[in-house]
């Protein structure tokens, strides 16, 4: 049997730590980040063999991934995925699984680890231990430095059932109500009190089966407002929301809390709800606007739009328990001596196997011990993840090892350190485990650091391809230190004055000043050196900080090894058997910019096609000068369905101006994919600062998934900054409700799509507007199409997902860009009808009909991952080609020069069919 450890996240802006356990055929993932499945799947790691995953803490770095890794692996298994973590992980994954990522095959079952769980074993007497860090215990320790790490209060003795099958307790989506337990009465002391400090203990429950037993009133109507329920408050009243009505709520009762079981909240901080407190807006607070609901005019203009603010009074770091794992392997068994065994006359055979197990047997009347043929066996290695919330559950997690020094410390082998360099550099952790003789302490986060691989080999490869031909279009990576704490960047006291404007508009709650990074106002594409060395000098005050706040320990206290290993992604760490316990990098990724394709066959194909290529290059002479940074468009992903090989899910960025872009869908992987893009740090950022829409087409995941990871990094970057306007289908209410209330401290803004929905925001100066245009396309229920029009830009229609219609024939009439859907080639019309999709040709027609200026293709079936598949025999064809764009990966499109590059674009395919 053979048992390793596999490396596969590094990078929060790549894919987040995570580590991949192989034992005896089957694997167990600790953590599930951004990119996880789309990175298994390019380096062919057997998605359909994950039998376990385990979750070190909740927050969307380690969940990021799940939702897409468990529809991919649903499409292709109907295996049983135990999943392990700590709370509310069981409401996360019964919230999604019961609304929008319905699984069909798979079956789940989930344990959300308390004090009392038991160890997990794994076939092969694989063991792994679940170390829980809880508030409760470190600030006992915080009190008590004598404090006993496996003591437990003996009032905590009533624990929840340890798993649950998704089966059986997902219910109609608009009965299931995310809420708590029954909270414990106040006089059960230290009990209630570790319950308020949990913050939230959230679980999955039917409506009916609460019912009148944790309230006093009854819920009439639950979930989703009506559309003649968006009325902006008055009174007592909210948009969609009274007293008998709120969200799945009732006076008592909000989302799916009664009086005692508001969600970490008392009576009146229900979510921002009471009766007198309905999210957010009341008498007293009607400035803060309505969330989910449309004007009966069903127009919405910057200066009478109000959002809803989803919140509640809560402390500002909300914390859980963080889990840490020891995992052991079993003994390796020593070596049986065949010579022995036959000078003691045992025959050959069974005899050998039993004595080989570890049983003794009688031969003659003689008991024959397996010490007597084999080598004692050598007790099997240990492993060690780690990942913390903060620095406050160091000590906890130290004096738990202390305590039980022999449990975790003997024979262990490795040690992956999964937390944040803040963390890992404190003095007291850095000089406890360094410190540990002949163990191996692997850094498995490396976020404050720059990419020194690519993760996606293939999409690399092809974008390497394309920037070499359209390197202003087909933007790539340049390394440069991320800086997560931009307030270092700022010298003076421009952003604490624009944060002030920013809460003086309460009812203009997003029309933004100018926010402007520090040198942001440099154009991306001059005085790179100028940046970077910003960046270099910037980032030397960042670590002279972390060196203050977290006492990093010095060279000269250090000892010898006083160092974290660092190892690149897909490294292998084996652990049994003993005789083969080593370091395999043999499977390593090693380029940042590496190559799949024959290099000797493009060169030769180039040459032949010398008068192309000249007439590319021409282009990237005469018009590099005349390249604008905005308003341009950024193409993160323009695959459909599943991240393939070289493309990945639906994104787009439309960057209006320096500060002001709409997102048009954000699938998951889109925040790793605009970094790729990104010329600098600094480019990277600003452009996340200055998203102020975000409009989400639908439900599916493959158009969404990636938002929430993107708002929480943006927290991160950018605490001050209000959330953007965020238009979204309806279906998805209750997990953004879910979603908000577990992670954020500020109101998130919020517009439920719905059918001639206008919405306009100022940009910038006060008689600049961005005019948005919702309308209803034609697949699945509450799918929607949006035109974008403003003085810069012109007129922008995006379909998203449809199949040809009347709504789109409509409104991209005459308009400058029209972005539409092509899944399918024309051979496969049957499937797209049935799929509700468009093939190529029946977007070039509704383009032709429209007569729009331009036209670009996305949102490719995986079948065509290089480049879509073109009928080009008929006229017809030929002349829409002539305004046509197939969109890739990585691609930024300059308006000023939009009406020019279809030419160019039509070369770039005729070489790719040519060279793929």
């Amino acid at each position: 049997m053979e048992v390793y450890i596999q490396m596969i996240g590094w990078h929060r802006l790549a894919i987040p730590s995570s580590l991949r356990l192989f034992v005896n055929g089957d694997f167990t993932l600790f953590n599930c980040g951004e990119n996880n499945q789309r990175f298994l799947n390019e380096h062919k790691l057997h998605l359909v063999k994950i039998n376990n995953i385990c979750f070190t803490k909740i927050n969307p770095e380690t969940i990021g991934g799940l939702i897409g890794l468990l529809l991919t692996i649903d499409n292709i298994s109907d295996n049983i995925i135990t999943i392990y973590g700590p709370k509310p992980i069981e409401c996360i994954i019964n919230s999604f699984t019961c609304s929008f990522a319905k699984l069909k095959n798979i079956k789940l079952i989930i344990h959300e680890i308390s004090d009392n769980t038991l160890p997990i074993v794994l076939k092969g007497n694989v063991i792994i231990t679940p170390i829980v860090l809880n508030e409760k215990n470190v600030n006992s320790l915080e009190e008590n430095e004598s404090y006993i790490s496996n003591s437990r209060s003996p009032t905590n003795t009533d624990k929840r059932k340890k798993h649950i099958e998704p089966d059986d307790t997902c219910y109609e989506r608009r009965n299931n109500l995310c809420g708590t337990e029954k909270r414990k009465n106040p006089s059960d002391g230290s009990y209630f009190s570790y319950c308020k400090k949990r913050m939230l203990e959230v679980s999955c429950k039917d409506i009916h089966k609460s019912g009148n037993e944790h309230s006093e009133t009854n819920i009439n109507e639950c979930g989703g407002s009506a559309r003649n329920d968006c009325t902006v408050s008055n009174g007592n009243d909210c948009s969609g929301i009274n007293e008998n009505e709120c969200n799945g709520t009732s006076q008592n009762e909000c989302i799916g809390t009664s009086q005692n079981e508001c969600i970490g909240t008392s009576q009146k901080e229900c979510i921002g709800t009471s009766q007198n407190e309905c999210i957010g807006t009341s008498q007293n607070k009607r400035g803060e606007g309505t969330y989910g609901s449309i004007h009966d005019n069903k127009s919405i203009n910057n200066n009478d739009y109000n959002i809803k603010t989803f919140t509640c009074d809560r402390e500002n770091n909300k914390k859980w328990n963080s889990i840490c794992y020891l995992i052991e392997c079993p003994p390796t068994i020593g070596k049986f001596h065949v010579e022995k065994a036959r000078s003691l006359n045992i025959p050959s055979g069974k005899y050998y196997g039993i004595l080989k197990s570890g049983k003794s047997i009688t031969l003659n009347n003689k008991i024959i011990k397996p010490e007597d043929v084999c080598d004692e066996n050598i007790d099997g290695r240990k492993s060690l993840v780690l990942d913390l919330h903060n620095i406050k559950d160091i000590n906890y997690l130290i004096k738990e090892i202390e305590n039980k020094e022999s449990f975790y410390l003997k024979n262990l082998e490795y040690i992956f350190h999964l937390s944040s360099d803040e963390i890992i550099n404190t003095k007291r952790y850095k000089k406890f485990f360094l410190g540990l003789k002949n163990v191996k302490n692997i850094k498995c986060n490396q976020s404050n650091s720059s990419l020194n691989v690519c993760p996606f080999v293939s999409t690399s490869s092809l974008n390497n391809f394309l920037s070499k031909l359209l390197p202003n279009i087909f933007l790539k990576y340049k390394p440069d230190t991320p800086i997560y704490d931009l307030s270092y960047l700022i010298p003076n006291d421009a952003d604490k004055q624009d944060r002030q404007e920013e809460d003086k508009q309460q009812n203009n709650s997003y029309i933004i000043d100018k926010n402007k990074i520090e040198n942001s106002n440099i154009p991306p594409n001059e005085h790179n050196n100028m940046q970077n060395n910003t960046i270099l000098k910037d980032n030397e005050k960042v670590k002279d900080r972390y060196e203050n706040e977290s006492d990093v320990i010095n060279e000269e206290d250090g000892e010898e090894n006083d160092a974290y290993l660092l190892y690149k992604p897909l490294t292998k760490f084996v652990l049994h058997p003993f005789h083969k316990i080593n370091v395999c990098t043999n499977e390593t990724l090693s380029d940042l910019y590496p190559n799949i394709f024959n290099l000797s066959k493009i060169s030769n194909i180039l040459k032949e096609n010398q008068d192309l290529v000249e007439t590319i290059e021409h282009f990237n002479k005469t018009e590099t000068h005349n390249f604008l940074s905005f308003p341009s468009f950024y193409f993160l992903g323009t695959g459909c369905s599943i991240p393939s090989t070289f493309r990945n899910v639906s994104g787009i960025i439309l960057h209006i101006q320096e500060n002001f872009s709409v997102i048009l869908d954000f699938g998951e992987g889109s925040l790793y994919q605009l970094y790729w893009m990104s010329k600098s740090w600094l480019h990277f950022s600003a452009i996340i600062k200055s998203i102020k829409t975000i409009f989400i087409s639908h439900a599916h995941a493959d158009h969404h998934a990636g938002l929430y990871y993107f708002l929480y990094i943006r927290k991160i970057l950018f605490p001050h900054l209000k959330h953007p306007l965020i238009l979204l289908p309806l279906t998805l209410k209750k997990w953004m409700n879910l979603f908000n209330q577990l992670f954020f401290d500020k109101l998130i803004n919020v517009v439920y799509n719905e059918e001639n929905l206008e919405i306009k925001q100022r940009i910038n100066d006060e008689d600049n507007f961005l005019s948005l245009h919702l309308f209803k396309v034609n697949h699945i229920k509450e799918s929607y199409g949006i035109k974008i029009k403003s003085k810069h830009i012109g007129s922008v229609v995006y379909s998203a997902d449809t199949r040809p219609c009347d709504n789109v024939k409509k409104y991209s009439k005459d308009c400058d860009i029209l972005i539409h859907e092509a899944t399918f080639d024309d051979e496969l019309l049957s499937e797209a009808i049935h799929k509700k999709h468009s093939t190529t040709h029946e977007a070039m027609q509704i383009s032709q009909e429209a007569k729009c200026k331009t036209l670009i293709l996305t949102h490719f079936s995986q079948r065509y991952p290089k480049a879509p598949k073109l009928n080009k025999s008929s006229t017809e064809i030929n002349e829409i080609m002539n305004k046509t764009i197939c969109s890739f990966d990585y691609m930024c499109i300059p308006l000023n020069l939009i009406n020019e590059l279809p030419q160019y674009f039509n070369i770039l395919l005729n070489l790719l069919e040519k060279i793929f």
